[in-house]
Parts: structure tokens; sequence; C-alpha cells
């Protein structure tokens, strides 16, 4: 298999270097012959457009083109604020010379209103959707949590994430995935504003390049980039008040500074929400009982959030970074809960009335090393990168109870309290290699390590009187893992056909152990493959047609709080628990998609997974209900979409999108089989004087989630904004949720037992947005430090 695997690519590298070419250099100037960085160029052969071949000039504006065969070519340069360039030249020596001269883009201005070009809200790319949230009005005052709902076939529940149906969607921030799940990643997400997001990019199938870990795809929070000289930053402030309940606000503000080979960037928000949440069961009880429930749930979140980071370049072709982000959150939840049981001899009827708060204390931490080095003049680099990670979790949660008989009088009262403190460390490590080739083909290989240290102490406390502890009931739970990958990945174009092919490997070793009032050992050993395949081909020489076809295959690891078997109580008769005995998830899917006039997009697609890890509500016909994560036997989804923008008006721009879908999910307790939709459709309003209006909604009958099935949900949500100041200065006001349609009811499937839930929260929101940007000094092109942490931070 090795003799195999280096024959190929010796006769790659071969091909490359054997076939007549020609060396283009130059640089890419103004008019006043100041160089233009990272203006970007593209050569096509002037007759046959079969060569079609893509460079970014250097911040020195300086590039370097290997043309595989002499003949006649286009080349065209674009760079921001340029007028495009396009000439023809016929390269025939072995070395040659051009300069680029570009010339400002110019601006019409009538009666002081600038006609000016502006990213689409959405963009459509080979393997991902941008959802380009900067300048969207409607955005203000939103979480990150809350951007995702504007994505393409994206649907979110409860802190859950799905994209096109598919559930266990991973999220990532600039490249670097986030050891968070539950709760934290919930809270980290809503401390995360819109204000520092640039755009969201929806990867549902990710190459072997990216971590194997996420079988519902992956979602890219792209943070706003800081591209000056000197000193610059932002200062600003979203404040939010739900319609009838609770106001919220999150003050912000960055800074910046760059000077010669150093940068540095601090960055800190500050996030006070409080939040409500009101949930409402029906079920059958022991008897011919029949239970109602209904919880009234207050939440309040404080959170700090502050992230430190220098760059170095070494020389022109090596760079160093180094990164702190740390985010300090409070969390209290003060829960109610009514039930009543009614029987047909009312005389057994029961009243139950408690209180369940729950308050948690959690720090994160995370340090992160990014070296490179190019090592050619074709841009082939050497990336290594390094994380630790360090999450420490203070939980408590108590119950307190009491049982009316028909009469009103007492007849059982319980109190008790619960302790789940956690403590997580995680080691990362990851080398890779991308290798140019000048043919533009690319040979991308690497490994990665992962070590994982969780310790889970679970203590129990009764109330007779005084409070004491109950050591029958206590446990601990102590989590080690460690994860080995490696990845090769190589592409190029064949033709008129571009292509993506190649696969990862994974070795996962998991020794766990439960000691106290639960015994137990969990191990785990495995290996899988998973293989990854793009490909594109053009229909036209514009390339504005294509067809293009796309497999992978993903794995869902349990998050690490869903192995920890804590046990807590909603009310009386329904608990949740955690369920250390999870297995992973895998998922198959595959997609073949085609772009039509360079702007209308259909596709159809299947995904297959297997052990779906799911919220499972249970009963078996017992008093108490329990909500566990159980692996829920196997779902397909099968899917069909289309995209269409549509420019309405010069001053009115649209997207829409359509989502069908057919759900099959089964297992030995229940069996779902339902089609659904989701539309979804952008409107951008350019009301001139720098104000401008935006409106989002999305609308579904119906989505499968494990064995829960829910009826219609919708939104709208409407945005004005206004820029004064040179636009330095932007203040936006949005409404969310504008006719409340997005509480939702739901039926939980088990065992043929119905149980009924119907569930709101505070979505229907004013938000207000005031933000000012200073600057002082010359753009320069700030560095991305990348994490190495690519799977494992939203697993904690």
């Amino acid at each position: 298999m090795k003799k195999l695997y280096y024959s190929v690519l010796v006769l790659l590298m071969s091909n490359a270097i054997l076939q007549a070419q020609t060396t283009v250099n130059g640089t890419v100037k103004d008019s006043s012959g100041k160089p233009i960085a990272f203006a970007v160029l593209t050569v096509n052969n002037d007759k046959e457009k079969t060569i079609s071949i893509e460079k970014i000039a250097d911040e020195n504006g300086n590039f370097q083109i290997f043309i595989p065969e002499s003949g006649q070519f286009v080349l065209n340069v674009t760079a921001d604020k340029f007028a495009t360039y396009s000439k023809a030249f016929s390269f025939t020596e072995t070395t040659q010379n051009v300069s680029i001269e570009l010339y400002k883009e110019k601006t019409i201005d009538i009666n002081e209103v600038v006609i000016k070009k502006s990213k689409p809200i959405i963009q459509r790319k080979i393997d991902r959707v941008v959802l380009n949230v900067s300048e969207h009005p409607s955005t203000a005052g939103k979480s990150s949590l809350d951007l995702f709902k504007m994505a393409s076939g994206v649907f979110v529940s409860s802190g859950k994430v799905s994209i096109n149906g598919v559930w266990g969607t991973r999220v990532m921030v600039d490249g670097k995935m986030l050891n968070l799940s539950g709760d934290d990643l919930k809270n980290y997400l809503q401390n995360l504003r819109s204000n520092e997001i640039a755009s969201i990019e929806i990867i549902a199938h990710p190459s072997a390049e990216f971590d194997a870990e996420g079988s519902g795809g992956i979602i890219n929070i792209v943070l706003k980039k800081n591209t000056k000289q000197g000193l610059n930053g932002y200062i600003g402030a979203d404040n939010s008040l739900g319609l009838g309940k609770f106001p919220s606000y999150n003050p912000y503000a960055s800074l910046n500074f760059k000077k010669g080979k150093l940068g540095l960037a601090a960055s800190y928000s500050y996030n006070n929400s409080k939040n409500f949440e009101e949930l409402t069961q029906q079920r059958d009880f022991p008897e011919n009982g029949k239970y109602n429930q209904s919880v009234n749930d207050v939440q309040k979140n404080k959170s700090n959030r502050v992230k430190i980071g220098a760059t170095y370049d070494i020389s022109s072709k090596q760079f160093l970074g180094i990164s702190y982000t740390g985010q300090f959150s409070k969390f209290k939840s003060a829960s109610e809960s009514y039930s009543q049981i009614i029987y047909p001899d009312v005389s057994k009827n029961i009243k139950s009335i408690g209180s369940f708060p729950t308050d948690s204390d959690t720090q994160y931490h995370n340090t992160g090393l990014n070296y490179s080095i190019k090592t050619d003049t074709l841009g082939s680099k050497f990336t290594f990168i390094a994380d630790y990670t360090y999450n420490k979790r203070k939980g408590n949660s108590y119950s307190g109870s009491k049982n009316y008989d028909i009469y009103n009088n007492i007849v059982s009262d319980t109190l008790f309290r619960f302790h789940y403190p956690s403590e997580a460390k995680i080691l990362t490590a990851e080398g890779k290699y991308s290798w140019n080739f000048k043919s533009g083909k690319n040979l991308a290989f690497g490994a990665k390590a992962t070590s994982t240290q969780i310790d889970n102490t679970n203590s129990y406390e009764a109330f007779d009187s005084v409070w004491s502890s109950t050591p029958e009931l206590d446990f601990n739970f102590d989590y080690r893992e460690k994860v080995y990958a490696g990845f090769v990945n190589f592409s190029g174009n064949w033709g008129k056909t571009e292509y993506q092919l190649g696969t990862r490997g994974e070795q996962t070793v998991v020794d766990a152990s439960l000691y106290g009032s639960q015994q137990g050992e969990i191990s785990q050993n495995y290996f899988s493959f998973f293989p990854s395949l793009f490909l594109k081909r053009n229909l036209n020489e514009e390339g504005s047609n294509y067809l293009g076809f796309s497999y992978n295959r993903r794995i869902k690891r349990p998050s690490y709080f869903d192995l920890n078997p804590y046990k807590y109580y909603i009310d009386n008769y329904s608990v949740t628990t955690g369920n250390p005995y999870l297995k992973p998830q895998y998922t198959n899917s595959f997609e073949i998609s085609g772009l039509w006039s360079g702007k209308y997009y259909t596709a159809l697609g299947y995904s297959y997974t297997e052990d779906v890890i799911s919220q499972i509500i249970q009963n078996n016909g017992e008093e108490l209900l329990t909500i566990i994560k159980a692996n829920a036997g196997n779902s397909g989804v099968y899917t069909a979409t289309l995209s269409a923008p549509l420019k309405i008006a010069k001053w009115w721009t649209t997207s829409n999108n359509l989502l069908l879908t057919y759900t099959i999910s089964k297992s030995p307790y229940f069996k779902i089989e339902k089609p659904s939709f989701v539309l979804q459709t952008e409107q951008e309003i350019d009301l001139g004087k720098e104000y401008s209006m935006s409106l989002n909604a999305f609308y579904t009958p119906q989505m499968v989630s494990g064995n829960i099935l829910t009826k219609s949900i919708a939104s709208v949500d409407v945005g004005f904004q206004k820029k004064f100041l040179k636009n330095q200065f932007t203040a936006k006001v949005s409404f969310s949720d504008i006719f409340y349609t997005s509480p939702y009811k739901a039926t939980s499937y088990f065992n043929n037992t119905e149980i009924k839930i119907s569930h709101k929260e505070q979505s229907r929101m004013v938000s207000f947005s005031l933000i000012y940007t200073f600057k002082t000094g010359e753009d320069f092109k700030a560095k991305k430090i990348e994490s190495s942490s690519t799977e494992e931070k939203s697993r904690l």
C-alpha cells in the first residue's frame, strides 16, 4: 500500500514538473505607484478556457504565477475599492515580467447620495454557505445563537443546532472549535454578540481536513478583522427588551495596535441578560391517571468575556501568534412547578407545588500557540497549532416540593440539594502541511493528538431540620479520553472539473470510572476512517452554471456533560440525568447540487445516521418521567433545496431558500416518518441617506428531533440601521419574532406513550445597538490566530 501511495505521488509531482511552463512575475500598484496588497489575480487561456489559475498578491503587491503551457491568456485583477483590470497577454517565454496598474473605482455622487457596492447577505461557495451579517440591520442586539436561525437550512431548538435536518452540528470561531456543550456552550454563544461577527459560514459537508467530529456539519463564526495600521478599535452597547418581560444589556469594546512586525489585540464584552421559559406537558399516569404540569422558569445570566492576542512576523515567511480567551459566567434558574394528577376516583387526586432552582459558576480558559512558515514561492506552508483548555464549573440544584390531597392538606414534602462540580483539562496539538504544485494542484496532510481529563464530583444533601450529607447517594465520575488523528487531502482541476478528495483516520481511546453509589468501568477503543469527496463541473465558460457532488462521513461523540450520570429534578415527577454508556453516532451524507445563471441553486441530498444521540423522554408506564440522552436507533433524512436571490429594484434585493425534508427516525421504542419543509426569506432595502432596512423570516410546519415531533414554528424579524459621522457611528434597532410565532407545541413518542408538550420563551424582543469605531494609521492585514482545539470545546 505504501509503495502504491508513493508511486502515485511521484507521478503527480513528475507530471507537474515536466510540463512546459511560464513563470509570470509582477507587482500590482495603484496610479501613484503604491503597491496594492492582497489583490486577486485570475489567469484563463484565451480560447479554450480549460486553464484557470487564481493567485493572491502578497502584502507588497508582488505575485508569481506558474502557467503550465505557453499561449494566449487573459489576466484579470480585482482589489477592494479599485476597478477590475483585464488584459490579454501572450506568454511564450520561460520567465516574463508584467506590471499591473489599478485605478480607483468611481462613485456617482448625486444630491449627496453615494451609490456603492456591498456584499450580498448570502453567498454560496463550493463547500459552504456564507451569511454576511455585519451590515445587516436586523442583527442588532442578537447573539451568535440567534444569528444561526437566519442561515439557510439551519434550525435551533433549546441550544441544539441542525443543518438540513441533521442534528449534531459543531460550532467554530475563526476556525477554532469550541470545547463547550450544553448550558456552557449556550451561554458562550449568547455572550458572543453580532457586533463582533463579520459572517456565519454553514459547512454542511466538511472535508477530511476538518475534524471528523460533528455529524450535523460545522458552523464557523468569522469575527471581524481589523485591518488598520497603528491604533484602532470600537466601543458600543446593545440593549434589548423582551416585550412584556425582561431587559438585557451588553456593552463591549475592542482595541488593536500594530507597528512593524508586532501586532496586539484585545477585546472585552459583558452580558447581563434575563429570560423566561414556560413549559407544559400532559401524559398518562398509572392507574388511569392524567398528569398535567406547568413550569415557569426565569433565567439570569451574567458573563464576562475577554480575548487577548499577539502576533509577530519573524520574517516575511514566518509567523508566530499567541492568544488567550476567557469567559466567566454566572447562571441562575428559578424554576417553579405546578402539577396535578387527576384520577377517575377524585379522592385520589394530588396537587404538587415545587421550587427547583439551579445555579452554576463557570470559568473557561483557553490559551493557544500558532506558528506557520512558507516553504516555497508557491505558497506551500507548514503550520503548527497547540491549545490548552481549562474549564471549571460549580453547579448546584435544589429540589423543594409539597404534595396536597383533594382537601388541600399536605400529604408529603421533600427538600434536598445536589452539587455537581466539574473540572476539565484538554490539551491538543496539530501539525499540517499544505503543498502547492506549479500545476495548481494541492496536497495537504497532517496529524493531531488530543488528551482530555475530566473529573466530576457528585454529592447530595437532604434537609430535615438541618442540611445533612447523604454519602450513600454520592458518586464520582472520572473521564479520560485520547484521540489520535491523521489526514490527507488532494485537490486540483481536471479539465473543467474541480475536485477535492481525502480521508481522515481517528483512533479513540476512552477510560472512564464510576465510584461511590454508582459503580462501573467504561472503556472504548475504536478506529474509524472518514473519507470525503467534492466534485464541481463547470457547464459554461463563465462558470455561472455548474454541477457539484459531495460525500463525507462524520462522527458525533457524546458531550462530556451528557456522559456524567448526574440526576436532578425538574419537578416531583420529572428528572433529568446523564448516561455514561453513550456510544458515538456516525453519519454518511451525499449531495448533488447545481448553480444556474450564477445565482439559482438546487440540490438533492441524503444523510443516514446510525446510533443517533438524542434527548429521549421516557416513563415506561411509571410515575417518574426521565429525560436522558440515549442512542435512539437510526435516522435518515432526504432533502431538496432551492435558493433564489432576486433583485426586485435598485434599492431592494431578496434571498429566498426552500428546504424540503423527509425524515425517518426509528428505534425499538418509536418510529417517526414525516415530510416537512423550511421556508426562509431575507429582504434588504436601501432607504437612502445611509438608512437601510432588513427583514428575515422563516416557517416550518413541523420538525423531527429524535422521538419528538414539533408542530409549526415561525418567526419574522425586522431591523433598521443608520450611519453617521462618515460611517464611524452606527445606530441599529431591530424587532425579533414580531408576531410571537416561535413558541411551539410538540409530541414525544416512546413505547406507545405520547407526551404532549408546549414551549414558550422570550423571543419577541426589541433591541437597540450603538457602536463607534475609531482608527489612526494606515491599513494592514491582521493575522488570524488559529487553534488546534477543533473538536473538543463543544463537548465540555
